[in-house]
């Protein structure tokens, strides 16, 4: 598959510009080339569209047909270029040109923003030599877009709903902001093996599936993690978990897509949900391996939820289930008897567990492993409140420290 491109070039004689264009089409026949001849020009359109190459000529007129062709034209836009927030840093840049004093003067003033500098002499090899450069810079594209949809770089990502889901992590980490990115927060923390591993994590700041799949799929795309963690508090089922317990959501149901239909008494909605599911996978292991063993040193984790809730709650257990997932808060028993009709065995019920699923699932970048660690917090009844969910919020992070600390290898792409 031919890789996009688009190119920018910057030349005042039209005759070798249209050669130039000519030369990357050759190369690359689905290029989209901007032809410009003065610098003006070419500062509006790097200001409007981000370009994978730009061309261009280092004698050129501030306004064509107007003004000195000199090469403080040509330095004074790469300058801005480096330096503006308003205009768009190109993938690579070329020069090239047909004034020997524009070269002499490059290495000390222009070169340095410049890939490479081409002089465009008669019965020179200019036009192979500028062949070269493009049809490098092509294939180190295509290589830069294979690693991004193959290759990991951010070692482990959490993701909460509610800032004070985040809560936590600041006591298990030492949070610095992101420069880059307004909201996440980076970390160090060290592996299973005694390795350094970089981690970040979000709160989205608001509950949702629109806002939790929208705000993952841009974090996975921007970071590409090998281990994605969502934590927080959900709804429990009765009979199916305990105010307190830790779940592992084994799939994710959108059980509130389906279609309305009109009854006698009142419309009812009658769900087709598509789940995402985790069997088989990494984080489905090692959940069903804390499920069966449970972690090494519990009393640390017992004390502070027993602490947090009062007394509420004193020894949280581990439990592996379906989640439901869905746009709104469940307070009614009578919808959770159709939610439960989905399957059997869902144990809880939240509002963004299927938006991470399908977003980690489904990425435009590599695929992460992904896990969802929810506390119950309530019984999914009219009589809901906040009293558990400090506790529930430091019960689901405790657990993916454990994981991230103690049980995952990050340098595996096979068993733990």
């Amino acid at each position: 598959m031919e890789w996009f491109v688009n190119v920018l070039i910057v030349h005042d004689r039209e005759d070798v510009g249209r050669e130039i264009e000519s030369l990357v089409h050759a190369l690359c026949s689905k290029a989209k080339v901007h032809l410009v001849d003065d610098a003006s020009t070419a500062r509006a359109r790097l200001a409007d569209l981000y370009y994978d190459l730009l061309i261009i000529d280092l004698t050129i007129p501030v306004v064509s047909g107007r003004g000195s062709h000199d090469f403080r034209v040509a330095e004074g836009l790469l300058e801005e270029l480096f330096a503006s927030p308003v205009l768009l840093n190109p993938g690579n840049i070329l020069g090239i040109t047909k004034d020997e004093s524009a070269l002499d003067n490059v290495q000390n003033n222009i070169g340095p923003h410049l890939m490479a500098v081409i002089a465009e002499k008669d019965g020179s090899p200019w036009r192979k030599q500028l062949s070269d450069r493009v049809r490098y810079v092509l294939e180190s594209g295509k290589s830069r877009s294979r690693s991004l949809s193959t290759k990991h770089e951010l070692d482990l990502l959490i993701v909460t709903a509610l800032d004070k889901e985040l809560s936590p992590f600041r006591e298990f980490f030492q949070l610095e902001q992101n420069r880059a990115t307004p909201g996440l927060h980076d970390f160090v923390f060290t592996d299973r093996n005694g390795q350094p591993r970089r981690g970040a994590c979000f709160a989205i700041g608001r509950a949702g599936q629109p806002s939790a799949a929208s705000e993952t799929q841009g974090l996975i795309c921007q970071l590409r993690p090998r281990l994605a963690i969502m934590t927080g508090f959900c709804g429990g089922v009765p009979n199916k978990a305990d105010l307190g317990d830790v779940l592992f959501a084994g799939s994710a149901f959108d059980w509130d897509y389906g279609k309305w239909k009109p009854s006698e008494q009142a419309a009812r909605l009658y769900s087709r949900p598509e789940p995402v599911v985790i069997r088989n996978s990494r984080t489905h292991r090692v959940a069903r391996q804390l499920v069966e063993q449970g972690i090494q040193d519990p009393k640390s984790l017992n004390a502070q939820v027993a602490l947090l809730s009062k007394g509420e709650v004193l020894e949280p257990k581990l439990r592996l289930v379906p989640f439901a997932s869905g746009s709104a808060v469940i307070g009614d028993p009578n919808v959770l008897v159709d939610i439960k009709s989905l399957n059997e065995d869902i144990g809880g019920v939240d509002m963004e567990s299927f938006g991470f699923y399908f977003a980690c699932k489904y990425p435009h970048a590599a695929p992460p492993e992904f896990l969802c660690i929810k506390s119950v917090a309530d019984e999914c009844g009219p009589e809901k409140d906040d009293r558990l969910h400090a506790s529930c919020s430091y019960s689901s992070a405790y657990i993916a420290r454990v994981i991230a600390t103690e049980l995952w290898e990050f340098d595996s792409e096979g068993n733990n």
